[in-house]
């Protein structure tokens, strides 16, 4: 009894009901039956017994021999496992395929329009923005880019968990909720995004063995929406 309750849980995890394992099981051990022998031998009540055999035949557990009455046989499990495993290993192939293209159209999403622009040419690109967003910032940075905001730009900087605030006026702040960072030679570094009149995005972060300042241009329209709402998400939190 035990191991048959352990069979009927095993059957259940690849795709069968209770009631279709055990009446399955019957099957295996009468070779050919009606379907008034099969719901006593397999407990399982009449009103149910046609439905659950047409489920099994449906899904190529069983065969149905035409007749008065009807008789029912169950197909080997070695060749119902090997249609299983046929149809998993398509399945997946076809999840490949779906996921390769996702990867490569994420890719072209995603492409960097100028590589490494530097700190000095950013500058000069805040210098003629009328907004300014930071996101995840450090206060070095900020100190690094502040002297190149427009009197009347508005500036909303959204700081790295734990940094403080700058000394220059004319900067809103908040503090974010998570920290995001990249992976530099294999050290985490604060990894920053600067949205100019929310249509340009750049990406900041320094590399913390030269102390240089890697600066990247996106260029995919949806990578600019994707960090407007990143932006928007973080700034509804509360003020530090």
């Amino acid at each position: 009894m035990g191991n048959m309750k352990k069979l009927i849980k095993v059957l259940q995890k690849i795709g069968l009901t209770e009631y279709e394992a055990k009446v399955y099981l019957s099957l295996l051990s009468n070779n050919v039956s009606s379907a008034s022998v099969l719901a006593e031998k397999a407990g399982v009540p009449r009103t149910k017994i046609y439905s659950v055999l047409r489920s099994l035949s449906l899904k190529g557990w069983v065969k149905i021999y035409s007749g008065i009455p009807l008789l029912f046989r169950a197909l080997e499990p070695r060749e119902v496992i090997e249609r299983i495993r046929k149809n998993y290993d398509e399945f997946l192939k076809q999840i490949v395929k779906v996921l390769d293209k996702e990867a490569s159209e994420m890719e072209e999403k995603y492409l960097i329009k100028k590589f490494n622009v530097g700190l000095k040419p950013l500058k000069e690109e805040i210098k003629k923005a009328k907004t300014v967003w930071i996101n995840n910032a450090t206060k070095e940075l900020i100190s690094e880019l502040q002297d190149s905001f427009r009197e009347d730009a508005e500036v909303k900087v959204i700081l790295f968990p734990g940094e403080g605030k700058t000394g220059k006026e004319g900067i809103e702040f908040r503090e974010a909720g998570v920290k995001i960072v990249c992976m530099v030679k294999n050290k985490e570094v604060p990894s920053t995004s600067i949205i100019l009149d929310e249509e340009r995005i750049f990406t900041v972060f320094k590399d913390p063995f030269t102390d240089r300042y890697i600066v990247d241009e996106m260029l995919y329209d949806e990578c600019i929406r994707c960090f407007l709402e990143w932006h928007s998400l973080g700034w509804m939190q509360e003020k530090t």
